[in-house]
This record gives C-alpha cells, structure tokens and sequence, in this order.
C-alpha cells in the first residue's frame, strides 16, 4: 500500500510534522526500531525515536521513519533527501498508532485470503452457483445475483440456523422468493420506488443501504458488460454486520460474477435484454411453473397473445454471434410484434405471438424466407401452442423441423423455412429405425416397382411418386415429369399392372405414400425430380 494512503489511518490529530522524499513508496510491513537494526528497507514503515536511527544511512537509502519523543524532524535526518519522516505529536499514544496501521495488515490478509478462496472457485469452472457459494461462506453473510429481469440466478443463504426471530423472518422472506426464483412483486416495486438501481450504477464503490422490506443492512452492486448493466448482487447482514474487509472483497466478487455469466453464456448482447433472460430461463427449465411465468409477465410487463410459435434460425456454416443475431433479428423487427427472441445454444430463437385468429401468416413467412436465404441461415418452425410452459417442447420441434426438414430437402424444398407438421412423420421413422427394421413397414407391391425399374433402366418409381405428391392429378404430374398426358397414362397403366390395385383407394395411396417416405429416409431411393413445396398447391393452369 502506498504511504501517503496508510498515512490517513493513524488517529486524528497524530501527526505534528512531516516531510516525504516520496509520498507513493509501496510499504508492506510495520517494526520497531532497536539498537540492533541495520539495513533499513524500504517498503517497511519503521516505528523509534531519534536515538535508534541507524548512523550508517546512505544518501541515497529511502527509508520510511514515524518518530516519535522528539520536537520536530531530527537535526541529522534533515540533510538525508531520501527519507520520508513522520514525527508523531506529544499527545499521540505511539503503540496506538502502530496497532492502527497493523491492523490495515491484518485485514489486507483476511482481504487476501477471502479472495483467493473466491478466485480459486471462478477458476475452477463450476459454474456462478459455486462461485456464489464460495463466497457466502467466506465472507459468512448470505448473497444473492438477480438478472435485470428481477430473476435470481444463484444464491446462497446461510450455513448457520437462524438464531433470531429476525434471522428467521429474514430466511422465510428470501425463501419464498427463491422458491418462485424470482424477486416478488412488493420487491420489485421497493427497489423502483427507492431509486436503487440508479443509485447502484451512481456509486463507485458497493452501495450500502437498509433495506426496510428485509429489515437488514445490505450492500449492492452493479455487474456491468460493455456499459450494460446485466445483473446486481446482494449481501445481506444476518449473521453479523459488515466489515471494513466486506466492501474490497464484495467489489472484487462483483467482477468474478460478471466474468462468470459471460463465460457460462447467462449473458448475451441483445437488444430487448428483459424478455431475452426470460425467453432463455423457460428454454432451460425443465419443470416451469405457471405461477413463476404468470409473475415473471407482470414485472416484465409483456402480454403474448394466445397462438404461440417457436423459430429457431441456425446458421448453415457456423455457430452465430451474439452480434450477428442481434442484427438478423433487426431484419425480422418488422414480423416481431408482441413476440420476443434471445441467443440460445449458438441460435436465434424467436417466440412468436399471435392473435387467436391469426396464423404466424404468409408476411411471416416470407420475411423468414428472406432473411434465412440473405443469411446463409435454416429455420425451423413448431406446431402452434398456448401454454407457455410446454415451450421445451415446441423449442425441440423447431429443431426437429431442421434436422429433418434438410434432409427431406433433397426432394421436396422448403427454401429454407422447415415447418415441423410437415416433418413430424420423418420423426416417427428416426424414432422406429431404432427399434425396429423399417423396410419391414415398406408395401411389397412397391418393392415390385423399384424390381421392375432396375430389371428394364424404366422411372416408375419416379413417375408413381410424382402421381401420388400431385394426389392423381394428371395434368400436373405431366407438366412437373415433363411428359406428354398419353405417355404418363401409359406408365401409369403399367404401373397399376404391377401393383395389382388401380390407385383409386385411400389406404392404397396412404400406404403407399409411407412406403416411399421410408425409402427416401434409408436413402434408397432419390426422385429425379426436384420439388418446390409450393408447386403442389400450385392451380392446374
């Protein structure tokens, strides 16, 4: 510590001269002078009077001397350039002084110690849970980390049973909070009224303040990324009222934190940063309660309309940054209203809300079609949904309608945009192949056709699944096959031949229509022909 900084923790009223050769020298130690010592160093503040200064001083030694039973600055330490010299009033109690600046040491180990056991839990990569844990128990206070959007993301109480009607009221209190992982809405509106987040992000140094709904002194800080204040921890006074070594080890904990949401991803750099940490906590909770999302709503003020959609847009090349989703969603601004986003897993994913009667809608989609062929992106779209707890679900549809939606793609395009109720079936046939054969499922009398096509180099394999994506239209088959009318009734008469059934029952066609679905998913048989879905809803003319 420097000098001039130790220097103000001596008592009031010590000091009755002085004189420094450098105020800034670093001093780690304190001792007394004795007849025996020799070899002054210079990052220790020696304690004596006159008659103990070594007579061997060279000119150049700096030296740091708090003298004390003399009138002023010793006759002989005037001429030596390179000493600081503090000589210490009559009415100053010298041991008083000595143990002021000694203690500083004291603490400045406990700071070290407490530290290093907080540094040793960052570096250990177990996550903030274990960080916040770590230090709780060091410092012996409980500490809390709330997100901007009031949701505690980690927190430990206390390891010592509460002793006091206070301390139990205080346990109960948080307890109920935790147990909805959220600060409720009394605590929300104390901390609005209060002014305390603008108060936090003002101070320099952890807030000290009483909170009056936990009755208990706390101390606050802001965890800033790039200017943005992303989170705040608490330290409550339960167990004992702070002390002077709080304030340094909290102020440094503050920084592991944020370095620790960064790395664990419990921050990313996005626009509408309230409803991303509400969108990526349901996304990763397992068992999200109604209460806990009905709470969450109203801090967050943010009402979605009844049909829901999960989009999941993924890059075709490489994870995104959080940079580049912030920009691919700007794209999408104008689709998003009363809808919310977040970076999850290396993904942007969007929950849509729309009205009861209205369907995520063509403008929707066209958007999407845009922005993914722009972007080198493929995007995945859920079934509709209402409740906001089955939205796990409706995420893995959406990834499901990508996994399958590209692999379909080699027949049937969807320019990118996968719907999950038009791949639904292919995951059924990845769950089955597990379990079973699936050419087992496969029709023997297509099993014939795909026999005759290889016998005589002939494409009725083609031209059936052409017939039967087109639902028997003719005229539409012919135009996507490239074929003359009378020339695809002939293969069809072939066809029927060979199948034995004249195509004109539902279940025939259905069955099928599942026994291509599997051939196209053992990748044993691949149409020559290359769709676009909409050209099956395309009119006749």
């Amino acid at each position: 510590m420097e000098l001039k900084e130790l220097l103000v923790r001596l008592p009031e009223g010590s000091i009755a001269d002085e004189r420094y050769a450098d105020a800034t020298a670093e001093v780690y130690n304190l001792s007394f002078l004795t007849p025996h010592s020799v070899g002054l160093r210079p990052d220790v503040l020696y304690f004596g009077d006159e008659t103990l200064i070594p007579s061997n001083l060279s000119s150049d030694q700096l030296v740091n001397l708090v003298m004390f039973g003399c009138e002023g600055i010793p006759r002989h330490l005037k001429g030596h350039k390179a000493s600081n010299v503090i000589v210490l009033s009559h009415e100053a109690d010298p041991f008083a002084c000595y143990n002021a600046l000694q203690n500083y040491f004291i603490e400045d180990i406990e700071v070290t110690n407490i530290v290093r056991r907080m540094l040793s839990a960052h570096f250990s990569n177990n996550g903030l849970q274990h960080l916040v844990e770590e230090a709780s128990r060091a410092l012996d206070n409980p500490i809390l980390v709330v997100d901007s959007a009031y949701h505690y993301i980690a927190s430990h109480l206390s390891d010592s049973p509460a002793a006091t009607a206070g301390q139990r009221a205080l346990d109960r209190q948080l307890q109920q909070e935790l147990d909805f992982e959220t600060i409720l809405e009394p605590g929300v509106s104390y901390i609005r009224d209060a002014g305390l987040n603008q108060k936090v992000l003002r101070a320099r140094r952890p807030l000290l303040h009483y909170h009056e709904l936990l009755q208990c002194n706390t101390m606050i800080s802001a965890v800033t990324v790039h200017g943005i204040c992303i989170a705040h921890v608490m330290m409550l006074a339960r167990n004992h009222e702070f002390r002077e070594t709080d304030t340094e080890c909290f102020a440094r904990l503050t920084l592991f934190v944020g370095q620790e949401m960064q790395k664990a991803s419990l921050y990313e750099t996005s626009q509408g940063q309230m409803e991303s940490y509400f969108l990526v906590n349901l996304l990763n909770d397992d068992q999200p309660s109604c209460a806990v999302i009905e709470r969450r709503l109203k801090v967050l003020g943010w009402e979605p309309l009844p049909n829901l959609y999960v989009a999941v847009c993924e890059s075709k090349s490489e994870d995104l940054t959080p940079h580049d989703l912030d920009h691919i969603a700007s794209q999408l601004s104008g689709t998003m209203t009363a809808s919310i986003y977040a970076s999850y897993e290396g993904r942007l994913v969007i929950l849509f809300s729309r009205d009861a009667e209205r369907p995520l809608g063509k403008y929707t989609e066209g958007s999407l079609r845009e922005v993914a062929a722009l972007n080198n992106l493929v995007v995945g779209v859920s079934n509709m949904f209402t409740d906001l707890t089955d939205i796990r679900n409706f995420y893995h549809q959406a990834l499901a309608a990508i996994k399958f939606g590209e692999l379909v793609s080699v027949f049937l395009d969807d320019r990118s945009v996968h719907h999950y109720r038009d791949y639904a079936y292919a995951q059924m046939l990845d769950i089955t192949n597990h379990r079973a054969n699936l050419l087992n499922f496969c029709h023997p009398a297509l099993r014939r056709v795909m026999d005759y096509d290889q016998a005589h180099g002939s494409e009725l394999m083609d031209t059936l699944f052409i017939y039967l994506q087109n639902s028997g239209n003719t005229r539409r088959s012919a135009k996507m096959l490239s074929l003359h009318k009378n020339t695809l009734l002939y293969r069809m008469g072939r066809i029927r031949e060979i199948l034995g059934c004249d195509l004109s029952s539902g279940e025939d066609c259905f069955m099928l229509q599942v026994s291509f679905r599997v051939l196209l998913y053992l990748d044993l048989f691949k149409p020559r022909v290359h769709l676009d879905r909409s050209d099956l809803h395309k009119s006749d003319a």
